[in-house]
């Protein structure tokens, strides 16, 4: 059975629909998808600099697939309105068991995580991620 697991960042758990503002997708050629934007210091816990805005640019690397769907909508097919964090890991994901991989690509490598934003949610199968902070 899924379940979700928030992640933990420097700024500590993401909550809210209004802590996560995407500005900018970009993906490459070598596998990547960044995304970047702005976080809420109103919503955050490690907040130190108490700024209202703080910037961040998240790196998703050796991506397979990703899916964005518009956030209300998104809500209503999963039936998850009442989700623990912003930035999550679905562990025992049933996207990696049905989706078909080739057989060359070890899926055991592959991990299922899940990023809201204000207007969009983010399903992103990838080796692993690394996230800046603009303090």
């Amino acid at each position: 059975m899924e379940t979700l697991t928030a992640i933990q960042t420097e700024l500590g758990i993401l909550q809210g629909r209004d802590c996560v503002y995407l500005n900018t997708l970009i993906q490459d050629d070598f596998g990547h998808l960044t995304l970047s934007g702005d976080i809420n210091g109103h919503l955050i816990y490690n907040n130190t600099n108490e700024k209202d805005w703080i910037s961040y640019q998240l790196v998703f690397q050796q991506v397979l697939a990703y899916f964005s769907c518009e956030l209300d909508t998104y809500e209503m097919i999963e039936n998850n309105a009442d989700y623990q964090s912003s930035f999550v890991m679905v562990n025992a994901s049933r996207w990696i068991e049905k989706l078909p991989i080739r057989k060359d690509i070890d899926c055991s490598l592959y991990k299922h995580y899940r990023f809201y934003t204000y207007d969009f949610v983010y399903d992103i199968l990838a080796v692993d991620f690394q996230m800046t902070i603009d303090y």
